[in-house]
């Protein structure tokens, strides 16, 4: 394919190059010969820049997410219960053999939890399950917990949480593609060119099926979890390794969580969380550092590498701690709180700081009440960059959705919306914020790969809603057009 009169956009200088041809072929992009039998694209001057990168998704969950009713988010437990008897009143058959499923509710700053008693003085019989905006627990009425074979109290976090968010993915594999498809083609409409897919239950088999039918609109790189180690071990794929010739999938990292959240107050800390006293009240390990240790040690023997899901503090001291026994490469995911003494250590073990910019709108109310003594040290993306780490941008979606021009905005301005700026000395530059979008690539050139994005628009003239509403006029994914309005 020809692409002619490109402007790439330097992302590093804000400049924009003077209107040049390129080919693509291969899925690389090469300077074109005086005469080329291709495709043509006239772009007619637009800027262009390397493709957008998510590297935090659940694709799976995102996909359900669109079939769930939305409880809202600021609420407190009463008003998450009007939320389900206004969606239930709306219902023809409310429980008709299925959970009637919700999305959104945060916990962080309710004065207690709810449990199924709660759930069930509003619904009755029918069953109903919602998830939390940061996927970290379920609430369920008794019913719903007794058909996803749950005791106790029905409000299940952690491992119970992801267990029961597995149970409720009750798509036929078919329409799970077609949903899975539509967040596609959303996400390369915002010139998102590759994901890293980190599902519980995903695996190369089902984005294999997905490109074969059309379903699969980006890059893949696919994790696996413990569980399911020896298997990719066994296979002998690589993280970045194409599955298969010309492929847009790929075996991704090997994926741990070592913590909680800080809604649920389980985001492991060297500190008590508000009223705690003690280390029982500072959040839970979920997998104590020897096991993190061989489990690295294993990824790293396997070329995988390692993305670890670390919230607190101590949950990522613990994490550079293994990685720095092990040798194993990776990413710390989340790095939602530091010490300012591990930042160093990030630049110095190699380790990605793998962050996701819109939960700092999400979580900002909240940690003034649940970190207020340490909100200082959340999100520390300028302090991480001048410490030398390499910073990665997600969205963890569908905890915040994939939109990696929002998430650019809130790095650059530490605000999503009307408040003021949030601890603005952690702000970044504008060509700092899209190079952590890109994978580090400043310019689209011969040489690189064919994932890029025309723009109608210059990002460097912009701020605000303006940047964060920016969308691609086409987008190339691997030499192929996944969106386009040209």
């Amino acid at each position: 394919m020809l692409l002619k009169r490109a402007r790439p956009l330097d992302l590093r200088t804000g400049l924009l190059r003077d209107p040049v041809d390129l080919l693509t072929g291969g899925g690389r992009i090469s300077a074109p010969p005086a005469t080329v039998q291709a495709e043509v694209i006239d772009l007619e001057g637009r800027a262009v820049i390397p493709g957008l990168w998510d590297e935090h998704v659940h694709v799976g969950q995102l996909a359900l997410a669109r079939r769930r009713f939305e409880v809202s988010q600021t609420a407190s437990v009463e008003g998450i219960l009007a939320d389900v008897a206004v969606h239930l009143a709306e219902l023809p058959t409310p429980g008709a053999g299925l959970i009637v499923q919700g999305f959104g509710f945060r916990a962080s700053q309710w004065d207690r939890l709810p449990s199924s008693a709660d759930l069930d003085r509003v619904v009755g019989e029918v069953p109903v399950a919602l998830v939390s905006a940061d996927l970290h627990s379920v609430w369920c009425s008794t019913r719903a917990a007794r058909e996803l074979g749950f005791g106790g109290d029905g409000f299940l976090t952690e491992a119970d949480s992801f267990e029961a968010q597995t149970r409720l993915a009750s798509m036929s594999p078919e329409a799970l593609d077609l949903a899975v498809s539509a967040c596609g083609q959303e996400a390369a409409a915002r010139g998102v060119v590759g994901i890293r897919d980190m599902e519980f239950d995903s695996d190369i088999e089902t984005w294999l099926r997905r490109e074969a039918t059309g379903c699969c609109h980006h890059r893949v790189e696919v994790a696996v979890y413990p569980d399911r180690l020896d298997e990719a071990v066994a296979r002998g794929l690589a993280t970045g390794r194409a599955a298969a010739p010309g492929s847009l999938v790929a075996m991704g990292p090997l994926k741990v969580i070592v913590d909680g959240s800080m809604s649920t107050h389980s985001a492991w800390c060297h500190e008590p969380y508000p009223g705690g006293d003690g280390p029982d009240d500072a959040g839970v390990d979920t997998v104590g550092p020897r096991d993190l240790e061989s489990l690295l040690a294993r990824a790293r023997d396997a070329d995988l590498l390692s993305a670890v899901h670390a919230i607190g503090d101590r949950a990522a001291t613990t994490v550079l701690d293994a990685f720095e026994i092990t040798g194993e490469r990776g990413s710390l995911e989340h790095a939602q709180l530091l010490r300012r003494s591990d930042l160093p250590r990030f630049a110095a073990l190699g380790v990605t700081a793998s962050v996701q910019p819109l939960h700092l709108v999400d979580d900002r109310d909240a940690a003034d009440v649940v970190w207020a003594d340490r909100t200082g040290r959340t999100f520390l993306f300028a302090d991480l960059l001048a410490s030398g780490a390499r910073l990665a941008f997600g969205s963890d979606a569908p905890v915040s959705p994939v939109d990696p021009w929002a998430a650019v905005r809130v790095a650059v301005e530490r605000t999503g919306d009307r408040r003021p700026p949030w601890h603005p000395e952690q702000a970044i530059g504008l060509s700092e914020a899209l190079l952590a979008s890109t994978r580090g690539i400043a310019v689209t050139a011969p040489g690189g790969p064919a994932d890029l994005v025309a723009l109608d628009v210059d990002p460097f003239a912009l701020g605000g809603e303006d940047l964060a509403g920016v969308t691609s006029a086409l987008t190339m994914a691997g030499g192929r057009v996944t969106h386009t309005l040209l």
